[in-house]
């Protein structure tokens, strides 16, 4: 997103003040969506090319949660006749890996939906790890779903390769160590499941008895804000080490986590 605005605001700073308005929007609006065709759509056709190369025959991937990028390169693999198949892991609030499984299985590709207490037996079975993008930071880590550490990792010591698919327009130069530097926060309800029907017998309201115990079972964290001392922290991405990404590939190949800054360079000079 950065490198879009700066791109956006070198435009803005070249146009001839004189120009008239509604040709200056018009230009701006092209613009846009040319660098949307060129940076973007095209850029992840030819990344789903290259990255389906890395799906072979008996192939299990695995993935987390719902990338688009991911997903066209599953597709690409399956329409280029290869046979394989798909492990999806997914976890609350957004549940987005159910979107993917869907669009895979419609496609005729066979997937496997799991939710993230599944990760251990997920890894035992997968070949591939292939993972999507919020940003690869310059010092070689991913910024993506929180969550995708973890997964990461468990890939990791299972010696599973681990592969993000990733637009050069998502490079930055920013340097991330841990996950509370460079972060958006979520509303803390998507984390509140639905309150439970009451079923069977309610107890009575002058009962006594093991008052204590049924407080702590029928305290709903719907009203987490008027507990005292707990806070609900949602937070929407986290920071996989450069140590666990086998290779990240983008519209100018197959590079190792330690090129991002070159290929930052390269793809957002002038920008």
């Amino acid at each position: 997103m950065g490198n879009a605005i700066r791109y956006l605001k070198k435009i803005i700073g070249e146009l001839d003040p004189d120009q008239q308005e509604q040709d200056v929007k018009k230009f701006l609006c092209e613009e846009i969506d040319r660098f949307i065709r060129e940076r973007i759509t095209v850029t992840d056709q030819a990344i789903a090319e290259l990255a389906s190369n890395q799906i072979k025959d008996g192939s299990v991937v695995l993935t987390y949660a719902k990338s688009s990028i991911v997903e066209k390169t599953i597709l690409q693999a399956h329409a280029n006749g290869k046979r394989f198949r798909v492990i999806v892991v997914d976890s609350r609030p957004l549940f987005e890996g159910k979107k993917l499984a869907i669009s895979l299985m419609n496609a005729g590709v066979e997937v496997e939906y799991l939710p993230f207490s599944g990760i251990a037996h997920a890894v035992k079975e997968a070949t591939l790890l292939l993972l999507g993008a919020h940003s690869m930071l310059s010092n070689g880590r991913l910024q993506s779903r929180v969550g995708t550490a973890s997964v990461a990792m468990q890939a990791h010591k299972a010696h599973i390769p681990v592969i993000v698919c990733c637009e050069s327009v998502k490079f930055s130069g920013k340097v991330a160590l841990d996950s509370i530097v460079l972060n958006e926060v979520a509303p803390s309800e998507e984390l509140l499941l639905p309150k439970p029907p009451a079923r069977g017998p309610q107890p009575s309201p002058d009962r006594k008895d093991n008052e204590d115990e049924d407080e702590g079972q029928l305290r709903s964290l719907h009203d987490w804000k008027d507990i005292k001392g707990l806070q609900i922290l949602n937070l929407m991405y986290d920071i996989t080490p450069a140590d666990y990404i086998r290779m990240v590939i983008c519209e100018y190949g197959n590079v190792p986590p330690s090129s991002v800054p070159a290929v930052h360079r390269l793809a957002n000079e002038g920008m």
